[in-house]
């Protein structure tokens, strides 16, 4: 598929990434696997889904985290039918990795760096020599339409591994940034169909605001902002209906900074007062 067609379908469901899916889209064309990077909202796996779709591809993503093994990639046997065929075909499940070899996926490992190092070795030969060796069942080779995409959020460090440079050394690496004004406000309005600019205007600057505060370690993401402005969209736009929403959405959001002694409702509502009922303008 042309790059221009890509693009095109792309930017019906993302909003300022022409540059990235150019990136992707010619990796895929060069079998060049790539880690996104990016703090969570800032778009990830919508990327990768769309690019999937966009290439008419399907999808299979994996979550990393602790338990996931290398069989949870690649597929297992299953017992009964162990018993009443043997090892082969007929008894094996294959898992997502083995699914996007053999049908040519997009195969999307989202919170990469969580899983176990013995997982991620596990993939790089999928990724260099575009096949796998299965015990009991032999070598699955990938179909020609197979990619591979990985994602990791770099503030996250509870849980996680550091991942090898030997995975490195196979990827290029795209960097997401969090959207903010104009893009934002976009990226809201195709989300949640509201017309009401003034509510998005004010909800995006509000979740902005959360990631500047010197309360906050971590602030929310434009996936905040959707949530928000469909909560408000069809609701008075009263005290009493905007806080309760707001502590709703963001409290789970964001991240406290250690020294401070305000709750976290305080501070949203410190934020969010001047901004949806402001008394002096010049307060925004």
């Amino acid at each position: 598929m042309e790059l221009e067609k890509i693009i095109g379908i792309c930017k019906q469901n993302l909003i300022g990434l022409k540059a990235e899916i150019q990136l992707i889209t010619s990796a895929i064309n060069s079998k060049i696997p790539v880690v996104i990077e990016g703090e969570s909202g800032t778009g990830k796996t919508e990327l990768g889904k769309t690019i999937a779709q966009a290439l008419e591809r399907p999808f299979y993503r994996v979550d990393g985290d602790e338990n996931l093994t290398i069989t949870h990639l690649r597929g297992w046997f299953d017992p009964p039918l162990v018993m009443k065929s043997g090892f082969g075909e007929k008894s094996y499940i294959p898992g997502p990795l083995v699914n996007a070899m053999r049908k040519g996926g997009l195969f999307f490992f989202n919170e990469v760096n969580r899983a176990p190092s013995e997982s991620i070795n596990g993939v790089l030969a999928a990724l260099d020599e575009r096949q796998i060796e299965v015990p009991q069942l032999g070598r699955i080779h990938a179909v020609e339409e197979f990619y591979s995409i990985f994602a990791r959020n770099p503030l996250e460090y509870v849980g996680t591994n550091p991942l090898p440079e030997a995975f490195f050394d196979r990827c290029i690496l795209i960097r997401l940034e969090h959207k903010t004004g104009d893009e934002a406000e976009r990226i809201v309005r195709l989300r949640t169909n509201c017309t009401d600019s003034d509510l998005i205007t004010k909800v995006i600057l509000f979740t902005d605001r959360t990631r500047s505060s010197e309360n906050f370690e971590v602030g929310a993401s434009v996936r905040a902002a959707i949530q928000l402005t469909q909560l408000l969209k069809n609701s008075p736009r009263t005290p009493d209906i905007v806080f309760p929403a707001i502590y709703a959405v963001y409290s789970g959001k964001v991240k406290m900074q250690s020294d401070t002694v305000k709750t976290v409702e305080n501070c949203l509502y410190e934020i969010a007062e001047p901004i949806f009922f402001p008394t002096d303008k010049k307060k925004l």
